[in-house]
């Protein structure tokens, strides 16, 4: 269905340590990293304004078969890559449905979010680059060169060497938009990668004009203070990483839990009487066979948030009752030893009343 309903998209949780003292925040120890949020354009016909992961539309580009001679260059061979990449679990439909003519999708997708993140950020994830690293100024004439063409990406490591870091990507979620929510639909496959310190970033002033580095709670209470919004996707993902206090604690963990397999949410919406909701996978609310098509109206239910929280015995949803007020509510074990997000806005909420 990829292309008819929905283009498809590769977006980048890039983690860094930190250097800033460990501070309470809502009897919540912060973390020792941070993470990179950029600003969407208020003009940008999706998601106008909001902060989000680096990422973008993948290119079949990303896909071509000249990657094998970059990364055959670096001395790895598509035997290598099969052997890296592809694991035991059930393949996502973003992977299974590309061609076999196409580089493996594990590595394709890999190199649309380094590409995206490079023409929104600057950081470029390169590996097994010869000599000295790229002189800045290099950098932004192929930065520049690539958001115009994105077929120049291969050209880049062809010409000065080294390929696409894509082993510090690891697998983390899959996000599918959903149905009557925004006119564009995007299939994302979110990846997660760690670096020491976030250096030398700046925006496109394109789609990209602003950027956030700041805790998960800081960039959450933010959120809560309508300072900055954030897609229920990044909410979500940052309500998993707000638990997890230490960077090599989480870097661990991505690293194995990225070889479990590759799970993927269609939040379904739903009005109630004092507001909405955004079901997911595993909530007692989220149909047997969902709508993927948008065939279907948004349902409609006459009864509280509250009443149906209190209704069910699954929970994996976000309660939405305006812009910046949503409580994130799961007590399922989610699937691939993936971590449960935790409703960190309702501690905010508590202690603030």
């Amino acid at each position: 269905m990829a292309g008819r309903l929905w283009r498809e998209a590769a977006t980048l949780i890039i983690v860094s340590r930190s250097s800033q003292l460990n501070v309470k925040r809502h009897g919540f120890s912060d973390t020792d990293y941070q993470l990179l949020l950029l600003k969407r354009n208020q003009k940008s016909a999706f998601m106008p304004s909001a902060f989000v992961f680096p990422g973008g539309v993948i290119d079949s580009s990303d896909f071509s078969q000249d990657w094998l001679d970059v990364f055959k260059r670096c001395g790895y061979t598509a035997s290598d890559l099969l052997k890296e990449f592809r694991h035991q679990s059930p393949l996502p439909e973003f992977y299974a449905n590309k061609p076999a003519h196409c580089i493996l999708p594990e590595v394709g997708f890999r190199i649309g979010a380094i590409r995206e993140t490079f023409e929104e950020s600057g950081i470029l994830l390169a590996s097994h680059l010869p000599g000295n690293p790229f002189e800045q100024r290099d950098l932004e004439q192929w930065r520049t060169s690539v958001h115009r063409d994105p077929t120049r990406f291969i050209k880049l490591f062809q010409e000065l060497g080294g390929c696409p870091a894509v082993w510090d990507l690891h697998e983390w979620m899959g996000w599918l938009t959903p149905t009557h929510t925004f006119v564009r639909r995007f299939d994302t496959a979110f990846y997660i990668t760690f670096m020491d310190t976030i250096t030398n970033v700046t925006t496109d002033d394109n789609e990209i004009v602003g950027l956030e580095v700041a805790f998960p709670s800081a960039i959450l209470e933010q959120c809560y203070n309508k300072t900055l919004w954030l897609p229920p996707p990044q909410i979500y993902e940052l309500s998993r990483l707000v638990q997890v206090k230490a960077y090599e604690e989480l870097k661990r963990f991505a690293e194995q839990r990225g070889k479990l397999g590759f799970d993927r949410y269609m939040p379904v919406m739903i009005i109630t009487s004092n507001g909405r909701l955004s079901v997911l996978p595993g909530d007692d609310l989220y149909p047997e066979e969902p709508d993927y098509i948008g065939n279907e109206a948004i349902r409609k239910i006459d009864s509280t948030l509250e009443e149906l929280r209190e209704a069910s015995t699954h929970l994996n949803r976000i309660e939405v009752r305006g812009p910046s007020d949503f409580l994130c509510l799961v007590n399922i074990i989610p699937k691939y030893g993936h971590i449960p997000a935790f409703n960190y806005l309702q501690v905010f909420n508590q202690e603030k009343s």
